[in-house]
């Protein structure tokens, strides 16, 4: 194992093979140890000024061992790529073992789970094939993606549930960031829970983690919906004697379904994922076609300031969207001076300008804030798309049967009096961060 590193340089140099493709295969600095590093830096530098490879002896040479190159077989350079990284994964393991070992030396469990988790990410990345695309390779597969969706007659992401919205957007796509914006009490977890179902009855397997609420809470919301039940009712025990046997048989033929169709609909509890990692460690374990996260802006992170914290999780909810080619939602909260501004998503333009789509969720008009009247409207705007998709359409919100249905698609963008009036407060509160 302590030659790969040798082989691979030597491999790289007899094959006149770019150190621009080597990086692009995930082979870089780190990936060397000892005496490779500075034979490593040799060649790239030397490659930087002259612009050619330099012969195996002057490397040699730099290294002050003249016979390492000596007896290396002169496999494909493919070949020492996969011994190098089979090689990085084992002392990444292996010096993980060590860290936690002096974690639970120290009592210290929280950190040895952390190392564990970081180091799980790092290794399963590793396996990821990154390499320079040829564009015309990649243009037929796109005409192929094309050609299946044409043929099947569905569009080419995972449904919102709004056909306006759909149809605009072509749905949540494989790499997508998706931000949903919304008040406090605007009804964001509901909405990312429609979203949801509505991924699920398409047949796509789904993740949803709430920081805000349990478990048990996210799953009465889902069943109102799928039943037409008020959540009081579910809430408070109060389902007439013909209701709560329709909610068994939802329950019962829902589970049914899951169960034949291999499709599964999965609720994360907030308390054992309260980081990031966490959640990424579970995305790459399960492999959904869709990851929600209800309350992006609670899960932690190294940073400590808050739009720090925010744009971290963001990019790497971003990443793992990118690496693992699956949509990724997270709902955030707008600060009380800036609602329905993309500037107060998460306190500055970092949160939207990561974000493939941006969907803004407000109150129609301010009369609706805190408001218990059964029926009530929301806009749903496509604030910013892919390429530059925009609209908006009014959802229905029935509060008595629990459903958020497209009303009608509103023609440009209603006027400043139509939406609510931010709070001119100079100061955050904690309310700004907690969802009712």
């Amino acid at each position: 194992m302590s030659s790969v590193g040798f082989g691979l340089l030597k491999s790289v140099i007899d094959h006149r093979y770019s150190l621009s493709n080597l990086a692009h295969q995930g082979i870089l600095e780190e990936h060397f140890i000892d005496k490779e590093v500075p034979a490593y830096l040799f060649i790239r530098n030397f490659m930087l000024e002259y612009g050619v490879h330099p012969v195996l002896d002057t490397v040699a040479r730099h290294v002050e061992d003249l016979a390492v190159f000596a007896q290396l077989p002169g496999e494909p350079v493919e070949y020492w790529i996969a011994e190098v990284k089979q090689r990085k994964r084992h002392n990444d393991i292996r010096q993980c073992f060590m860290r936690v070992r002096e974690c639970l030396e120290g009592h210290d469990i929280e950190r040895a789970l952390d190392e564990m988790g970081s180091t799980y990410i790092s290794v399963r990345d590793s396996y990821s094939t990154r390499s320079l695309a040829d564009l015309r390779t990649v243009q037929q597969e796109v005409l192929t993606k094309h050609d299946v969706i044409q043929r099947a007659g569905q569009m080419p992401g995972v449904s919102f549930g709004f056909p306006y919205i759909d149809n605009q957007s072509g749905g949540a796509q494989g790499g997508d960031y998706v931000v949903i914006a919304g008040q406090t009490g605007v009804g964001k977890t509901y909405l990312a829970l429609k979203i949801g179902m509505s991924a699920h009855r398409s047949n796509k397997n789904v993740i949803f983690l709430s920081t805000e609420i349990p478990v048990l809470q996210a799953a009465r919301r889902v069943l109102a919906m799928e039943g037409r039940f008020s959540t009081d009712d579910l809430k408070k025990g109060t389902l007439s004697y013909y209701g709560r046997e329709r909610a068994q048989r939802i329950v019962e033929q829902g589970a049914a379904l899951d169960s034949d169709s291999g499709y599964y609909f999965h609720l994360l509890p907030g308390g054992m994922f309260p980081k990031v990692e966490d959640f990424a460690i579970v995305v790459k374990e399960l492999r959904p076609h869709l990851a929600i996260v209800d309350g992006a802006y609670l899960l932690q992170a190294t940073s400590r300031a808050w739009w720090e914290k925010n744009m971290e999780v963001a990019q790497v909810l971003k990443n793992l969207a990118l690496n693992e080619d699956l949509p990724i939602i997270g709902t955030y909260q707008y600060t009380k001076r800036e609602t329905g501004k993309i500037e107060g998503v998460g306190g500055g333009f970092a949160i939207v300008q990561i974000a493939s789509i941006v969907l803004s969720f407000e109150y129609e008009r301010k009369e609706d804030i805190g408001s218990i009247n059964e029926v009530q409207y929301r806009v749903l705007r496509l604030t910013k798309g892919r390429d530059g998709e925009a609209g908006s359409i009014r959802v229905r919100y029935n509060m008595l049967t629990t459903q958020l249905v497209q009303d009608r698609r509103l023609t440009g963008r209603v006027t400043d009096d139509e939406l609510i009036e931010p709070d001119i407060s100079d100061e955050m509160d904690s309310q700004d961060f907690a969802e009712i």
